[in-house]
């Protein structure tokens, strides 16, 4: 009756220990790449990224985005956004070109 118990616990063991080495080398490839996802993650986090450049923090909710007008063919831009927090609402306030701003001392 030993030799039976101990006999099924090495095969448990054994089973185990497959088990263990298939699912660290599937984690591995997943770790390394091997998704189909990784060329759509690489864009999103480039899309992201410029964004990030893009965005000027002005206070209080408002906030402005670096961009290229195509109406008055203006390569500096600024359109101001505020963020209404209590109806989760994105505003376009106004579009300023920077070209045409005077700055004050």
């Amino acid at each position: 009756m030993y030799s039976d118990t101990a006999s099924e616990l090495r095969s448990i063991r054994r089973t185990l220990i497959v088990l263990g080495i298939l699912l660290l080398f599937v984690i591995g490839s997943i770790n390394n790449g091997g998704s189909e996802d990784s060329e759509e993650n690489e864009d999103y986090s480039t899309i992201t990224t410029n964004l990030e450049n893009n965005l000027v923090p002005l206070g209080n909710g408002y906030f402005g985005l670096y961009s290229n007008f195509e109406e008055t063919d203006s390569e500096h831009g600024m359109r101001i956004y505020y963020y209404d927090e209590k109806e989760n609402k994105l505003v376009l306030k106004k579009e300023e070109d920077l070209d045409t701003v005077e700055i004050s001392e």
